[in-house]
């Protein structure tokens, strides 16, 4: 990805944007985060990853939920929670190196027929779990793009396969619309916003979404009176976060 700079207000940078806490100055009391996550793209990340500073604890609190999320999505996609029958080396080595994690996500997985007698896998996640990754990610995706934190719950999170949506909710979902808001000035959405105006010249901005690795993670950050954050992984969960901002 192309490297762009942040310019925007200094003082929203003194706190944890996880936790609220204030970020300590002594070297190794706070961390970088990538966002999203390494462990949602391929291995052969791309250069120059979003990327924000936050807490140490809140650093390393997501961990366990980030392998189970990646260690359940690529069960979904694959059809099976074998660590040999994976997409993706990503799940396949958080199966075969976490037993724990393997055996929540076979507990979750069943085997029904439809009207037809046709068998079919199901899987049923721990969605508090899927969630709390999802919105942590959302969280950087806003700080990162707009400069500005977003404390507390928000007021939205879902995530579904794309699979399930009706032709209108995909096209809704789907046609990222940036509205009239502009974005803080110095902001790194303020800079693509730019670039794409006068010089079409934001190769990783394509149609309003962020596009992080193609194919496999994408997001929109959208400020119009709210925080929204849209997100697509591996072209097949499909997931989105609010915040009101009053």
């Amino acid at each position: 990805m192309e490297k762009i700079e942040d310019f925007s207000d200094e003082r929203h940078k003194a706190w944890c944007i996880q936790c609220g806490k204030t970020l300590s100055p002594v070297k190794g009391e706070s961390n970088k985060d990538h966002v999203p996550s390494q462990c949602m793209l391929d291995k052969e990340a791309p250069d120059n990853l979003p990327e924000v500073t936050i807490c140490r604890e809140c650093n390393t609190g997501f961990s366990s939920d980030e392998e189970y999320f990646v260690a359940f999505l690529g069960s979904v996609i694959s059809g099976n929670a074998d660590p040999k029958g994976q997409a993706f080396k990503r799940s396949e080595r958080v199966l075969a190196s976490n037993r724990k994690i393997q055996k929540a996500v076979e507990e979750s997985l069943t085997v029904q027929k439809d009207a037809s007698g046709n068998e079919r896998v199901v899987f049923a996640p721990d969605m508090e779990r899927i969630l709390r990754v999802i919105v942590k990610n959302a969280r950087g995706h806003v700080y990162f793009e707009h400069g500005q934190p977003v404390f507390g719950e928000p007021e939205h999170a879902a995530a579904v396969p794309l699979g399930v949506l009706t032709k209108d909710q995909a096209e809704a979902f789907l046609n990222v619309d940036h509205g009239e808001v502009w974005p803080e000035v110095g902001s790194r959405m303020m800079d693509r916003f730019a670039r794409t105006a006068f010089w079409d010249d934001d190769p990783d901005f394509v149609e309003g979404w962020v596009v992080v690795q193609p194919g496999v993670y994408r997001y929109a950050a959208i400020d119009d009176g709210r925080f929204i954050v849209r997100i697509i992984m591996r072209e097949y969960l499909a997931a989105e976060v609010i915040w009101d901002r009053d």
